[in-house]
């Protein structure tokens, strides 16, 4: 045919690629934000970077970061910009504009993939942002290609599977089923097979080593093996009766807001049941144990921010297993998604900048639009090169800068990721959300009948502020400051002291639980 002559199939899908690199692109100009959270890794960033370590506050070692490998991509940048703000959109530009290159690249229904990514408010929401999402996606992307498409070994799947942990604890549950898939059957016949199996089990911890070698720099550098942030949520005191129907809240505010976001995730992962293979319905089980697990903790209190993963599975798994439909239900299909992104508030291609930051709506459920909410301070159309400050903060840039030139050596604040950055390395602020804050994060929220997701507040001990201004424990609760005694030992003691190292060891046994138990 002379279509074919004048457009072969390479040509087309260079052309398609390329018209989905420059909608991106297009779509993220207009729509580009930085939010507050991502400010709190890049002061860990900039502290890195002038050499005091990786730390939050610089006289302690805590790990107020979830996302090192995300973390390590902005050190990356930031060293020749010195630029925050640019730094965390060129980084969230790159891994984005990648992913979607990826899936522009995809036999089958690629199309369909793309206009669900490019019309779902939530994955163009963070594919900006500055925080973990985007690399989240593309390492999803290259899991899904070598899991599903080429079959890769053991080796390569684990160590992309060890990429996705350092990058997001959580998100390691959308690799867990390919991963026991690939080691639990052949137990079954260890007769003829346990050499097999040996060589998978070598492979796995090979291709996680990444993830060994961090989580023993983890132990021994900060002393535990997770992030602060994982202490303050876990430690809160929340039951989870209360957080399961706040994650019901946190999805039904998405179908409300984003309402293209769930219902391809929904579709993705009944066809994979449907129609697909096992290696399809293995990520598709990935999927749901991610959102069951999303669900247990509540949701977030940003709109959408925990469902772009699953979305791209979704897209990945549709655009596979589409293929053979009929031209008729193809265009039907991809008006069905179109449609369904026109209803997104605002669709992502429509620059509302009269919008409210937040409505009734947020305030009742504790879920934000977060890009809303951020818009108008950090949206990449307010930026000009060379101001001192590159956007207005509505006072956290301006108090940050303040507390930098007020002397004080430790104050206490709520959301500190502006502020933190802009008061620089000399001013110890003590995070009332608890995320930054070690003995904070150890103890539950001051007001546990009232919450916010995502915002669990603490009581400051007495004298916990004047122990950190004089370096000497003032906490007059007798356990809490035993408590302190100890974890001031871990987060500020000498690294290779015999007694730090004796204390990291009781801390994560729990040896010291009891300290923290309310008194009788």
């Amino acid at each position: 045919m002379l279509y074919d002559k004048l457009f072969p199939p390479m040509n087309r899908r260079n052309l398609f690629t390329s018209l989905t690199l420059l909608a991106f692109a297009f779509i993220f100009l207009r729509t580009a934000w930085v939010g507050d959270d991502a400010y709190i890794t890049l002061r860990t960033v900039d502290n890195f970077v002038n050499g005091y370590g990786l730390t939050w506050n610089i006289a302690e070692r805590v790990q107020s970061y979830t996302h090192p490998l995300w973390m390590f991509l902005l050190t990356m940048l930031y060293l020749p910009t010195k630029d925050a703000y640019l730094t965390a959109l060129l980084a969230s530009f790159i891994a984005s504009t990648l992913t979607l290159w990826l899936v522009a690249r995809r036999a089958g229904f690629a199309a369909l993939a793309v206009l669900t990514l490019l019309l779902s408010k939530a994955f163009m929401d963070y594919s900006a942002s500055g925080l973990e999402n985007p690399l989240t996606h593309l390492l999803l992307v290259l899991f899904f290609i070598a899991f599903v498409e080429k079959k890769s070994s053991p080796l390569q799947l684990a160590f992309i599977a060890s990429l996705i942990f350092l990058n997001r604890q959580d998100a390691i549950l959308f690799a867990l089923p390919a991963l026991a898939f690939l080691a639990v059957p052949q137990n079954l016949f260890c007769a003829s097979q346990c050499n097999t199996n040996g060589t998978v089990l070598r492979a796995f911890i090979l291709g996680f080593l990444p993830l060994l070698l961090w989580e023993a720099f983890s132990l021994f550098y900060y002393g535990f093996p997770f992030p602060n942030t994982y202490y303050a949520k876990l430690g809160a005191g929340i039951p989870t009766n209360e957080l399961i129907p706040q994650g019901f809240v946190y999805f039904l505010d998405s179908l409300q807001r984003d309402p293209l976001t769930l219902i391809i995730i929904a579709a993705g992962i009944l066809f994979a049941f449907w129609r697909g293979q096992t290696r399809e319905r293995l990520l598709a089980l990935g999927s749901i144990l991610y959102l069951a697990y999303v669900l247990s903790i509540g949701g977030d209190f940003m709109s959408g921010r925990f469902l772009t993963a699953s979305l791209l599975v979704s897209a990945l798994l549709l655009a596979r297993l589409l293929p053979d439909l009929t031209p008729r239900w193809q265009y039907a299909a991809m008006t069905a998604v179109f449609l369904l992104g026109l209803l997104a508030s605002p669709p992502n291609f429509i620059l509302d900048l009269n919008r409210p930051r937040f409505t009734e709506h947020d305030l009742q459920t504790g879920i934000n639009d977060e890009r809303a909410y951020y818009y108008p301070i950090s949206g990449l159309v307010n930026y000009r090169p060379g101001k001192a400050i590159p956007f207005s903060g509505e006072g956290w840039v301006e108090h940050g800068y303040a507390l930098r030139a007020s002397g004080k050596s430790v104050v206490d604040e709520k959301n500190v990721g502006f502020i933190g950055y802009f008061a620089g390395p000399a001013v110890h602020i003590v995070d009332l959300y608890a995320l930054c804050d070690p003995l904070l994060a150890r103890l539950p929220a001051s007001r546990p009948e009232k919450w916010r997701i995502g915002h669990f507040e603490r009581d400051v001990p007495a004298g916990y502020l004047q122990t950190l201004r004089t370096g000497v424990n003032q906490i007059q609760n007798p356990n809490r400051a035993k408590y302190y005694d100890a974890l001031a030992l871990i987060t500020r003691g000498p690294l290779f002291s015999r007694e730090r190292l004796i204390a990291v060891w009781k801390m994560n046994t729990g040896q010291f639980n009891f300290l923290l138990e309310p008194s009788q």
